[in-house]
Formats: C-alpha cells, structure tokens, sequence
C-alpha cells in the first residue's frame, strides 16, 4: 500500500493546539506560520492577509507584546551631564577640556568633586539643551568637534518646559554677551524681537531617556578610593540656567518625583524677573474656585515675591528626606563667557 502524504495544513491545527498549552516561544508559532504561508503561496488560491499570531491566556507568562527594550538616549552612558540652557555650549567644554581653561577654577572643582579629578571623557554624556536658534549652527558643530575625539554631546534645540508645545521667547538685543538673556521674558521693551520655539516637558524626557539607561560594560576613568570624586558610582548632574523658566521646570521635576529619583546634583540660578504663567490651554471657563476646579499651572508673582518663592521652593525640597539629588547649588561661571578657544576639525 503507498504511503499517504500529511501536508503541513492538516497538522498545523495540532501543532498549534499544543504550543497553546505548552507555551512554546512566539518566535516558534510565528516560524510554522511562516512555513504554512511559504507552502500555500504554491496554490492557485493566495491570502495576502497579515498572519495573526494564536493570542495567549491572560494567564500565561509569556507576554505577546514583549520586544527588545525601546533604546535610550543616554544608553552606554557611565555619567551625565545635563546642560539646561547651554547657551554656547563652554560648560561642556569646560567638563571635556579643563586644561584649556585655567582660570574656570570654580567650575573645576564643581566637576572634580561630582565626576571625579581621573574621570575619562569616554565615560560621560553631555544633553545639551539649547532652543536659542542663533546659537544652533555652533552646537552642531560642537557634536562634530565631540564627535571626532570619541566623546558624546547630543544637542537638542528646545526649550525645557513643564509640557510639550511651542513658547514665545525674545531676543533681548545682547548678542554682544552671546544672547545670555534668551529667554520668555521681554526685556527690553519694544526692542525685543520674537521667537517661537518648541518646549518639552523635561520630567518625560528624563524618565523616557535616562531613567532605567543601560550602563556601559567598561568603565574607562579612575574613581572611588586613592582617586576622590566619589564612589565611581553613575552620576546624573544638571546644570540649569534657563532664564526664569525655571519656576516652570523645578516645581515640576520635584513634585513628580524625578529629581529626587534621577539626578544626584543640581546647580545652577534663579532669576529675580516678575514671573506671569497662565495655565497651559488657557483659562477654564467652568467654575475655576470651585471644588476640584482649581487651575493648575498657573503662577503670577511681582518682583518682590519672586526671592521668597525661590526660598520657600528650596526650603520644601531641603525638607525631603529620601532624595537622591543632595543640594541645590547656586552657582554660574561666565569666566569663559565668548569661549576665545577654537574649535580644530581633525577632518579639514
């Protein structure tokens, strides 16, 4: 008697029925559904409809929407250093290349003590945050400059916010001092010439780009012991100078948790400008003063508020006591304000 044929969509169910129970792999039930449509594709009567994996029990350990981790940004980054409002970017330089800049002796010991005197530029990732367009083809630059040495600087060209959106900010006629006044706040008068930029929430870009970063398998700089700057542990320092703005990000970073959860060292300056934000979208038409109507975002204070706000801010945040993040430091160095050191391109 000849010997009869099985063809693979006979057995298909069975195979299918067992995989259920059994948990096989998804990457397996999706190769027999590869071999099944690889077999039909021979036949005068084609599907071209998607193949849709068998689903699973809720049950199961097995998770059908599991995949490789999204990457992040700061992926393969030991240190990082967060540099809100970079304006032209010489804080960065003055992390990768100190000996270039003798007389920025502040900012020296701030990095020696956080990033360690032996640190390796190859350990460290510099996020540049700056929406002043003037100062993008500079930046650009600066991640070639980085770039062609090996070290890491990524530039994004927005503003740091409490949301995502598009702000109005000025330029405030002091191109002179490099636009240091670049900000949401008209100072000049009339003089000062618009510019709409886009803002992100910075507490989402943390914790979608740094929080949980795969960390590098090789430490390249000398930390912890005999060397200083710390325990060698990974180290997340922001720098934020963003121009008022700041009465937007802090109270947003602190009362979501990611400061004290994702940073280990902040420093940077309040600014003594009235500060006038109405709620994002706009005002509510319903019964603001109502129960559970309160506006949220909204922030109005006269210049002689301003100090005391920042105080009672600080004040709240020093009262917290499981926080990762140790200090705000009040500190800027505009020692190097023009740079005045070239940039050298290996490449021309």
């Amino acid at each position: 008697m000849p010997r009869r044929r099985i063809s693979i969509s006979t057995v298909l169910p069975t195979i299918l029925f067992i995989a259920y129970f059994l948990h096989l792999d998804k990457k397996i039930l999706r190769d027999v559904a590869f071999d099944q449509a690889s077999t039909s594709s021979s036949s005068s009567t084609k599907s071209t409809a998607p193949h849709t994996p068998l689903p699973l029990r809720p049950n199961t350990k097995t998770n059908i929407n599991a995949t490789t981790p999204k990457s992040k940004l700061a992926d393969d980054c030991h240190h990082i250093y967060l540099d809100l409002g970079s304006n032209i970017g010489i804080h960065s330089r003055l992390l990768y290349q100190p000996h270039l800049y003798p007389h920025a002796l502040k900012s020296k010991f701030l990095f020696d003590q956080q990033f360690g005197p032996h640190r390796h530029n190859n350990d460290l990732c510099v996020f540049a945050f700056e929406p002043n367009p003037i100062h993008r083809e500079r930046h650009v630059n600066l991640t070639r400059y980085f770039g062609q040495l090996g070290w890491r600087y990524h530039y994004l060209p927005f503003a740091v916010s409490d949301s995502y959106g598009n702000g109005t900010f000025y330029h405030n006629g002091d191109g002179h001092k490099e636009e240091i006044g670049f900000g949401d706040h008209r100072l000049i008068g009339k003089g000062a010439v618009e510019e709409v930029v886009p803002t992100i929430r910075l507490v989402d870009w943390i914790r979608e780009e740094v929080r949980g970063r795969r960390l590098p398998k090789k430490v390249f700089g000398k930390y912890g012991g005999i060397y200083g700057g710390g325990d060698g542990k990974p180290k997340v320092v922001m720098k934020m100078d963003i121009e008022s703005m700041e009465y937007r990000v802090l109270p947003d970073l602190m009362f979501s948790g990611v400061l004290c959860q994702e940073v280990d060292f902040i420093y940077g300056e309040f600014h003594d400008w009235p500060v006038d934000y109405e709620p994002h979208g706009g005002r509510s038409r319903g019964n603001a003063g109502g129960i559970g109507n309160r506006i949220r975002g909204e922030l109005h204070l006269k210049k002689g508020e301003v100090m005391n706000f920042q105080r009672e801010l600080i004040k709240a945040f020093d009262s917290v006591n499981d926080c990762r993040t140790r200090e705000f430091f009040y500190f800027d160095d505009e020692t190097y304000a023009h740079d005045g050191v070239p940039l050298i391109f290996l490449d021309t």
